[in-house]
């Protein structure tokens, strides 16, 4: 104890020498998984590794995946075994002592907790309790007692770096240093710090669907990833990774959210974009989409441009065009089926009215290029059924011919040699049968007309939305929502079916594409998060939260709001919303940030694009001597950040991220603004706000706004000549 330097508290040595009896313990633990797998902790290692092949291999490989994720959770709870100490005093018992962590660590002797999990019942006492009367629903009903401490512990293997107790540091100062520290290049687990109202998020009913209205910077992306922990801990009986989808704007994005899951000790999740479920649906029938950055396209439209462009596009996305083409397939299935039934040198194999019974109703519930399938090994059976009638009817005429030549001819040569001749064309007729019935059956789908599945859209637009129709021949990322359900009623989807799906930045979605989601996956709910003021693309997407609650989900969806935004700073906050408050949206509440104070944002002028570009190329040096580590120069476009990089991309020894990157790049970054929402950085720079970038113009203040809010830190708006009148000319 002489040797170690513990924090000034009163509890410190005795939290300190709990601390080491439960590394101890942890690991024990990991030295035990580690001879049961052979695995090692910290190595990555093959599952299918020495398992023996045999009937039970399946429920090995299940029972070795098991050891070695509780191996990772083990590895990884050794570096912060807990983070938090609850003393709670149940009514009528005696009192208790929880330390939360990551994962929970059971006592192998005396099978006690020695770490609960944060997902436990008795964590909510952390994140929404305070000193005094509490409670909590436990597995065996409702717990009213006192909570007598809340301890927040900050500890790195064995080493105590400090504790603050509730009442003595307030736990909104604990936040703010907290956050005050963050500097990362991806998205990092908050379990330390998730607060009351991102709480009742994480801890929501996987019964019910949940919209969530989060603000900038409120930590809906974090906190969708951490329900998703909780949901597979609470569910984990019923609940697998596989059958978890999250879905992310871009493939960007996702590599920036990468960590998340994983240092929460969930492996396996599904994580995609809407095209990618798309292209996964439609496999090899999938046409070529042009990729095309609808907000980049955006960016270059007037606003009367714009307009005539998102209706089409909010057509395109309406349930109502879903409802049309629902209507239209019912139409197809009928028109595709032969006018008169089926029939075979003029012998019936099936009416009308049974190929109606049989193909609408029996196999309805298959695509129709399967029912197309299913109908012939029927009308196969048939046809075999018909060659035997044709064979028996030219077997009976040669027997009575046979029968007359035999009672009109005496035995001869020459009447054996009729009768052979009778049995020779009889076999004949015979063979010539087979091969109509082999014909007929080898041009048994030429009698059902459907054509590809471009072919079908277009004759689908032709007829039902001629003012969507064009003859142009490229398809776009619009169009994939009809595109899969065409193919999901003409040819089958090859999707695994979820039962919990969390679309993130959900306001950029279509109506159709969240219906479409739910047919696809009729036993899951659904968590959709998002902020309709970040809604830049709501030429497509929604304007209201009620486009989905009542006409989706039949009002079994409950809205929830995250206004308290953790990620900027007070200055920051404030001065993005006098951008926001310029257009606001009813019903939305206004963002609370915390209070954390820094630097004021800093609004530049230039007088030329040399003193524009050394400004910027200053600044960014003196936030790396600050110590920053991610920093983002954010363009209005992607011409305008590759124009950037190629004047001070090499000066800052940068990186260019477009669109199409997938993967996330830390460092000095030059990017487009249409790739920036949901992303948070050390330092932003917004490199060109003037009058003639961004005018006075609602979607540009969306814009301007999702720029504003990507910084923790520090904020810097340069501008040459004339500043935006979205902005104040004094920050």
């Amino acid at each position: 104890m002489e040797s170690v330097t513990l924090p000034e508290h009163p509890s410190a040595k005795e939290e300190y020498l709990h601390l080491q009896q439960a590394c101890d313990t942890i690991d024990r633990e990991i030295r035990e998984v580690e001879a049961l797998t052979g695995a090692k902790a910290g190595e990555e290692m093959d599952v299918h590794a020495n398992i023996i092949p045999d009937d039970q291999e399946e429920v090995y490989l299940q029972l070795f995946k098991s050891k070695l994720d509780r191996l990772r959770q083990l590895a990884m709870a050794i570096g912060q075994a807990y983070f938090a100490r609850l003393d709670f005093t149940p009514a009528g018992s005696s009192p208790e002592t929880w330390y939360l962590g990551r994962w929970g660590v059971l006592d192998p002797v005396a099978l006690t907790p020695v770490v609960v999990d944060w997902r436990s019942p008795v964590a909510n006492l952390y994140y929404s309790g305070q000193i005094g009367k509490m409670d909590y629903e436990a597995p065996d009903g409702h717990v009213e007692g006192e909570l007598t401490l809340k301890r927040m512990l900050t500890v790195r293997e064995r080493e105590l770096i400090s504790l603050f107790d509730s009442g003595i540091v307030s736990q909104e100062a604990y936040l703010q240093s907290v956050l005050g520290s963050i500097s990362s290049d991806r998205l990092k687990e908050i379990v330390t710090t998730i607060q009351a109202e991102q709480n009742i998020v994480i801890r929501y009913p996987l019964s019910s669907n949940l919209l969530v209205q989060g603000a900038a910077g409120s930590g809906k992306t974090t906190i969708a990833l951490h329900r998703i922990a909780y949901l597979l801990y609470t569910f984990q009986k019923t609940l697998r990774p596989e059958n978890m989808m999250i879905l992310a704007p871009n493939p960007l994005f996702l590599s920036y959210i990468s960590q998340v899951l994983p240092d929460l000790g969930v492996e396996r999740v599904v994580q995609t974009t809407f095209e990618s479920w798309c292209r996964e649906g439609m496999g090899r029938r999938m046409p070529k989409i042009l990729r095309e950055s609808r907000l980049e396209k955006n960016l270059s439209l007037t606003e009367a441009e714009r307009e005539k462009a998102g209706r089409l596009l909010r057509l395109k996305g309406s349930l109502s065009v879903m409802k049309k083409l629902e209507n239209w397939l019912d139409r197809l299935q009928d028109s595709v089926l032969p006018e008169n039934g089926f029939k075979m040198a003029g012998v019936p194999l099936m009416d009308r009215k049974e190929l109606e019974n049989i193909f609408l109703r029996d196999l309805r519930y298959f695509p129709l290029e399967q029912r197309v399938s299913e109908l012939k090994k029927i009308v196969r059976k048939r046809v075999q059924s018909a060659a035997a009638i044709l064979k028996e009817r030219y077997n009976a005429n040669a027997e009575q011919m046979v029968l007359k030549i035999r009672a009109n001819m005496r035995e001869s040569a020459l009447r054996q040699q009729k009768i052979k001749d009778l049995y020779t064309v009889r076999d004949q007729r015979y063979k010539e049968i087979d091969a109509r019935a082999e014909e007929y059956m080898n041009r048994y789908r030429e009698r059902f007309a459907l054509p590809d599945l471009p072919g079908l859209y277009r004759a689908f637009l032709r007829e039902c939305v001629p003012e969507a129709y064009t003859e142009e021949e490229a398809l776009r990322q619009e169009d994939l929502p009809m595109l899969v359900m065409i193919c999901k009623a003409v040819f089958g989807l090859k999707t695994k079916q979820m039962k919990h799906i969390v679309i993130d930045e959900c306001q950029d979605f279509s109506p159709f594409q969240i219906e479409l989601l739910k047919q696809a996956n009729p036993a899951a709910t659904f968590t959709l998060v998002g902020d309709l003021y970040q809604g830049i693309l709501a030429d497509e997407g929604i304007r209201s939260w009620e486009e989905w609650k009542e006409p989706i989900f039949e009002n079994k969806a409950n809205l929830k709001q995250l206004t308290v935004s953790y990620r900027n700073t007070v200055e920051i906050m404030n001065l993005a919303q006098t951008v926001s408050a310029r257009y606001p949206i009813p019903g939305i509440c206004e963002t609370k940030p915390v209070l954390r104070h820094g630097e004021a944002p800093k609004i530049i002028r230039a007088e030329s694009e040399k003193e524009r570009l050394s400004r910027i190329c200053d600044q960014v040096r003196v936030w790396r001597q600050e110590g920053y580590h991610s920093i983002a120069l954010i363009e209005k476009t992607a011409e305008q950040a590759k124009k950037l990089y190629r004047q001070i991309g090499q000066e800052l020894d940068a990186h260019l991220l477009s669109e199409t990157d997938a993967e996330y790049r830390g460092g000095v970054l030059i990017l487009p603004a249409s790739i920036v929402k949901g992303m948070e950085f050390d330092c932003v720079g917004i490199c060109d706000a003037s009058a003639e970038n961004f005018p006075d113009d609602e979607f540009l203040c969306r814009i301007l706004y999702v720029m504003m809010t990507r910084p923790l830190h520090r904020l810097a708006i340069w501008h040459k000549g004339d500043l935006s009148p979205l902005l104040p000319n004094t920050p």
